[in-house]
């Protein structure tokens, strides 16, 4: 808040996603209040926070200085991770990857017309569908981020830049929520394909045994687990560019472009990486 320029920033993401409308109504108010009546004392500190303890230091000479307000703790940081993985929209993100999305529904065809599979899946117990399902998902949010250079390190960015915290978690966060969202909507699919297409008595002659709700159950769940091997083969498929538009808010892509083209003429020309996106 400048009261000197009569000007004043919010930060939408540092609101956090519960109640935002609600919230940003309370801080344009405190911020109001504060520009016009000059009035220092939040009427909502819970929402907008309060002055850091230590001062953040302005390159504007003159006693008036902005006036800044943070969430502290485990909370502020909590509700801004929070806002920015929800201004990234993680569920859109496969939606906007036509070779992933081709990737993971080609590998679960194949799988789904396989007896192989069916004996597989219906032969294994629900924890061992459990640790394949999570080592496949972490190998697809880890492939992805790798494959496409999302991890933000500190020598590619100009030495004045702050810390890293919290864009790579934010990157974690997003990416592995996208593939929970993928994995769902595959699991939901088989499920209902499985009932519609495959005959219990089919199922029963190639398993040796009375075929149940779970054994359907148990083959959506096997083929949604494996099937996410073929999605991180598709992502390898998708242009660095295309990902990180796809995994990643406006504002945040703007700032990586900006962040580029500062650390290029600092590292004496050296090419920083084409699409870091965090």
């Amino acid at each position: 808040v400048d009261t000197a320029l009569r000007a004043a920033l919010i930060s939408l993401p540092a609101l956090g996603v519960r109640r935002l409308r609600r919230r940003v109504r309370q801080a344009v108010v405190d911020v109001v209040r504060e520009l016009v009546a000059h009035e220092e004392t939040p009427r909502h500190p819970e929402v907008i926070g309060r002055p850091p303890r230590e001062p953040v230091p302005d390159t504007r000479p003159g006693p008036e200085q902005p006036q800044r307000y943070v969430v502290p703790g485990l909370r502020g940081h909590t509700r801004l991770v929070a806002g920015m993985v929800y201004a990234n929209r993680p569920w859109r993100l496969f939606g906007s990857l036509s070779r992933a999305l081709a990737g993971v529904f080609a590998t679960a065809t194949v799988l789904f017309i396989n007896s192989a599979t069916w004996n597989l899946a219906t032969a294994l117990g629900a924890v061992q569908h459990a640790v394949i399902t999570a080592v496949s998902a972490v190998a697809l949010t880890l492939w992805i981020i790798v494959d496409h250079q999302l991890w933000e390190r500190g020598d590619d960015l100009p030495a004045r830049h702050h810390p890293l915290y919290p864009y790579n978690l934010v990157t974690l966060v997003t990416i592995a929520l996208a593939v929970v969202v993928l994995a769902t909507a595959l699991f939901a699919t088989l499920v209902a394909v499985s009932f519609l297409l495959l005959d219990a008595s089919v199922l029963h002659k190639f398993i040796g045994r009375q075929v149940g709700v779970g054994d359907y159950l148990f083959l959506a769940w096997f083929i949604t687990a494996i099937a996410m091997v073929g999605g991180a083969f598709g992502t390898s498929l998708e242009g660095d560019e295309k990902v990180s538009d796809a995994a990643y808010g406006r504002r945040q892509r703007e700032r990586q472009r900006m962040l580029r083209q500062m650390s290029r003429p600092e590292r004496g020309g050296r090419r920083g990486p084409d699409t870091t996106d965090g």
